[in-house]
């Protein structure tokens, strides 16, 4: 009882701690002297016709739409001042918006997110409902990706003496999915398959996108542990002739992407370790590092902070009102899909249906993804090589900067919602 009451009145601290810093925020901005706005200078002719392209709405000018993405931010942070600073840092260019926050995010279309991450099972259930879950977010506007790596082989027995038919052929469902999905005229749908290096299909998952092959479209990438990993280096024969068949066909063709599975769970956030969340594979670009199971398809949110203004920007809280930004962002998306929930729309209803995994995800984490951009320009602009000394501690000094601040940002706002926190720093 005791150990209860003491529980709650930390709690209630907290929360109360939290809820003077938000305060303090909020009059931070309301109080804070007008600044000259940029000019956009980075809106240049080419930048125009290509938001104009597919992003912006007819007769909506770039700026237009900035302002409506910060309004729409500000009502759901309940930050008054919050849309004229954000405006103010875009139009300055130390923001970059990710293709799905510029299309969707505020509207009554599409999700504003990024990416996602299916987990598919040995069942053909699962394996179907997932192939209507990756189309569904291929729909609403995202990248996709999935774990094949629990799917029996290629020749292995089933039910009714019959044989399997393979993980990779199992693709082929996957591709054609992504193929006839539409997402508007901003891009066309993409998925990512990830398949252990110790998978015994592993051998024809290599031929993906090679003349002739059955599937061309997919971005494959393997997954190898740290065991598998020195067994080869240790001298496995049959181990080094696959990493060399690995590393020809990514000479040849790029691909596939190559995660290095314990890598990405020895670094992932302490909540995930001490729950024994697993991460079995990325997303479509091999950048974000989340859990996946039976309940959650991960999601992240992405925009960056342009480091080619990291001097103008570093000493301001640019990196907290970003941070604030992506928080409203999985806001929205949550608000978005319980409304399909909830509507009376078959159709609607029937959207959710295939995203309920994802809106888990999204519920139970509200994982963000800060990433970066203009680094090797702001490496030219001080004459900086890409391997020397200074560069390094540039980079060091860049991200433990926006570690702090990000951090620092999202205490206050989230108060005791930061038991599943996971914030994504990546470039």
């Amino acid at each position: 009882m005791n150990e209860t009451k003491t529980t709650t009145d930390i709690q209630t601290k907290t929360l109360s701690q939290g809820d003077q810093l938000v305060n303090a925020r909020k009059e931070a901005l309301k109080n804070r002297k007008p600044q000259e706005q940029g000019s956009f200078k980075w809106l240049t002719e080419h930048s125009r016709n290509f938001l104009a392209s597919g992003y912006l709405t007819e007769g909506v000018s770039p700026e237009q739409r900035i302002r409506e993405i910060a309004d729409r931010a500000e009502l759901l942070l309940d930050m008054p001042g919050f849309s004229d600073k954000f405006y103010g840092y875009m139009s300055d260019g130390f923001f970059s918006l990710a293709s799905p926050v510029w299309s969707n995010f505020g509207k009554e279309r599409g999700l504003p997110i990024s990416c996602f991450g299916s987990h598919i099972d040995d069942d053909m259930g699962n394996i179907l409902y997932t192939q209507s879950e990756v189309g569904m977010m291929s729909k609403l506007g995202g990248g996709t990706s999935g774990y094949f790596g629990k799917i029996r082989p290629r020749g292995a027995a089933v039910k009714n003496n019959g044989q399997a038919s393979g993980s990779v052929h199992i693709m082929q469902l996957f591709e054609s999915m992504v193929d006839v999905v539409s997402q508007g005229s901003v891009r066309r749908g993409r998925f990512s398959p990830y398949l252990p290096i110790e998978h015994p299909d592993i051998k024809e998952f290599l031929e993906i996108g090679t003349e002739g092959n059955p599937i061309q479209e997919l971005t494959h990438g393997v997954t190898v542990t740290d065991a598998w990993m020195q067994d080869m280096i240790d001298g496995d024969g049959d181990k080094r002739a696959l990493w060399a068949k690995v590393l020809q066909r990514r000479g040849e063709m790029g691909y596939p992407y190559i995660f290095f599975k314990d890598n990405a769970n020895n670094g992932a956030a302490d909540v995930y370790k001490d729950k024994n969340h697993t991460v079995y594979a990325s997303n479509l670009c091999t950048e974000i590092m989340l859990p996946s199971n039976d309940e959650w398809s991960f999601v992240c949110v992405l925009s960056s902070v342009n480091l080619l203004h990291y001097d103008k920007w570093k000493n301001t809280d640019a990196v907290e009102t970003m941070v604030y930004f992506l928080d409203a962002v999985i806001t929205e998306f949550i608000e978005k899909l319980e409304r399909y929930r909830d509507s009376e729309s078959r159709e609607d209803r029937q959207t959710f249906l295939f995203m309920e995994r994802a809106y888990n995800f999204a519920k139970d984490n509200r994982a963000l993804g800060l990433g970066v951009l203009g680094w090797h320009s702001l490496l030219q602009s001080k004459k900086l090589a890409f391997n020397s000394q200074e560069a390094y501690n540039l980079n060091s000094e860049i991200f433990e900067g926006i570690k702090k601040r990000s951090r620092s940002g999202l205490q206050p706002h989230r108060a005791l919602n930061t038991d599943m926190l996971h914030l994504q720093l990546g470039s």
